[in-house]
């Protein structure tokens, strides 16, 4: 299993979140988004508004 495909328990999420990483969940992924943030082009609100919450629907708009 690769560094990409590990599976994440949600205290193991939390806690990276806790240590300041962005991390959203889609369709079951927990995907970190740190990188991403200041590039989004609804920008930076829309993507924290989502930390640590699942936001399939919001990005399968």
């Amino acid at each position: 299993m690769s560094r990409r495909d590990q599976i994440l328990s949600a205290a193991a999420i939390e806690q990276s979140i806790d240590e300041g990483h962005i991390i959203v969940v889609h369709e079951g992924y927990a995907l970190k988004l740190d990188g991403w943030l200041n590039k989004h082009p609804g920008g930076r609100l829309a993507i924290l508004h989502m930390v640590g919450r699942d936001a399939t629907d919001e990005i399968n708009v």
